[in-house]
């Protein structure tokens, strides 16, 4: 089916003069203007406008999107996967949100008296900057900051990247066997090779690696990651990670 600026304004709720700005900066074209002058789209438009809405729910800026997008590799199932991934570990923290907004109602009414630590149930929030700067959670923090979200690796470079980020891995286990702090040279000096490691899928700061270590120990898909090393590498390496970014990174 083909829609007109206007259709297409009332089915996916974009104001005309957002996807006119769109067209603009050459993020969504038209499939073509008619003889009429108006601007007609397609379900291929229709699919790129989706993950554009997509990518802005996730806190990705215009800029990013189009980066993303304009990508050659870019796989729109893949990045699929991944936007469904990421929304459902949003909708489980919303849940445990209203769960302690359901509780904390019923605590100011009496009925119930909740746990000092109940009152943040829900909560995995990062501080970013200094001063009253907005929060956001660390899960959103390295979405916005991976460097290709939805590209597809080639199948030998995948293989390659996963052995050399399992050999940092197993190092790390080693250290930890042998009873090494989180903070001894040797740990250090392995965490420095995985963030080089990592800042080939994300745009590093000190933020976003603290944000990394913490999802490691608390987001189930990233613990999964380490748990299938060894069951205590998670808090281990989370732990190094915040040692290294703390005493290493601006």
């Amino acid at each position: 089916m083909v829609y007109t600026v206007k259709k297409l304004s009332e089915l996916s709720g974009v104001t005309v003069r957002t996807l006119h700005y769109y067209e603009e900066i050459s993020l969504l074209k038209p499939a073509y203007h008619g003889s009429n002058g108006y601007r007609y789209y397609e379900e291929k438009q229709l699919l790129q406008l989706q993950q554009i809405l997509f990518f802005k729910e996730l806190g990705f800026t215009l800029k990013q999107i189009q980066k993303v997008l304009g990508r050659s590799d870019f796989d729109q199932l893949a990045a699929l996967f991944s936007h469904k991934q990421a929304l459902s570990t949003e909708k489980k923290k919303i849940g445990m949100l209203i769960k302690t907004i359901d509780q904390t109602i019923k605590h100011l009414q009496g009925t119930i008296k909740m746990k000092d630590k109940e009152i943040f149930n829900g909560f995995s929030q990062i501080t970013v900057g200094k001063g009253d700067e907005p929060y956001f959670t660390a899960e959103a923090l390295v979405l916005k900051n991976l460097k290709n979200p939805g590209a597809k690796q080639d199948k030998a470079l995948q293989e390659k990247t996963t052995k050399a980020g399992l050999e940092i891995l197993n190092q790390l286990v080693d250290c930890m066997e042998k009873g090494d702090s989180p903070s001894t040279e040797e740990v250090q000096l392995l965490i420095k090779k995985h963030y080089t490691f990592a800042e080939q899928f994300h745009n590093l700061s000190k933020e976003v690696y603290k944000a990394l270590a913490e999802l490691y120990t608390e987001h189930p898909a990233f613990r999964k990651q380490l748990d299938s090393v060894h069951v205590d590498l998670p808090k281990f390496m989370s732990k190094a990670m915040i040692w290294f970014a703390d005493h290493n990174l601006a």
